[in-house]
């Protein structure tokens, strides 16, 4: 009998404090098995990312066509999507392959700095297709903001985003705080559960060895929904594992250096 397994769908980060590097040491820590499917790779480290290089579309579609055809997936985690015809290109393939799969969708659409990562025509296409087909999106409040085309800038803005996110017929949220500074010792994630609301506060740390916290926190997220726990105890020890790892990060470069991924915490 086959092991049933979670597809993870991101560009590459040859640092490996992110992007798909970070998702399958984070599934690794939960136990469990990550297939992938790179979407970009980068020349990047600690200090910032020097060049990217997307997939040629046709072997995107290669990879997802091979994973289907031989393993099981029963979870999609995706991340990083650099451009409209990559998008596309996963959409179109999940329509065909994985067509019931449920999906954890991280938007990255902004780098640490602010920068846009993702042009206008990328960012609603997206809120067209696989946002409002994924069980969950995990956007910070700079992506809020981007999709909903809206400030957010404290508690009560992100509170606000309830009403227009059921605008875009989305299921459900877990809108990350982390960028609200209204109270520097604490950061308050809150989840939109198909009409419930759920606060969660966590002491903030100040540092900034926080690479790959985004893309950590929605595996982790994945992971334990694999897992069969609840959507509000999954949540929370996907949080508690980022919180952890924030807390007991090492040096590896001179810039943003990463979480920990292999340090035990309470769930």
């Amino acid at each position: 009998m086959k092991k049933k397994s979670v597809l993870l769908i991101a560009g590459s980060d040859s640092s490996a404090g992110a992007g798909i590097q970070a998702d399958i040491k984070t599934l690794t820590f939960f136990k469990v098995y990550a297939a992938t499917v790179f979407t970009a790779l980068t020349a990047q480290n600690t200090k910032g990312v020097n060049k990217v290089f997307n997939i040629p579309l046709a072997f995107i579609q290669d990879q997802i066509k091979a994973i289907a055809q031989d393993l099981d997936i029963s979870f999609i985690k995706i991340g990083m999507l650099s451009n409209y015809n990559i998008i596309k290109t996963i959409n179109n393939s999940l329509d065909k392959y994985f067509p019931s799969i449920p999906i954890v969708l991280d938007p990255v659409m902004v780098a640490k700095g602010g920068h846009p990562l993702l042009e206008e025509k990328s960012i609603s296409f997206l809120k067209k297709t696989l946002i409002p087909k994924s069980f969950i999106i995990t956007p910070n409040t700079l992506e809020a903001e981007k999709i909903l085309k809206c400030k957010v800038s404290n508690t009560n803005e992100m509170l606000n985003c309830k009403n227009k996110f059921n605008e875009l017929k989305v299921k459900r949220v877990l809108l990350k705080g982390g960028h609200i500074l209204e109270d520097k010792k604490t950061v308050t994630n809150i989840l939109f559960n198909q009409g419930n609301i759920h606060k969660f506060i966590s002491k903030r740390i100040n540092t900034k060895n926080t690479h790959g916290t985004g893309c950590s926190l929605a595996s982790a997220l994945t992971a334990n929904l694999f897992l069969g726990k609840s959507l509000k105890e999954s949540v929370q020890t996907s949080i508690n594992f980022v919180h952890n790892g924030i807390k007991k990060s090492f040096l590896i470069g001179e810039g943003h250096n990463p979480i920990n991924h292999f340090t035990n915490f309470k769930s």
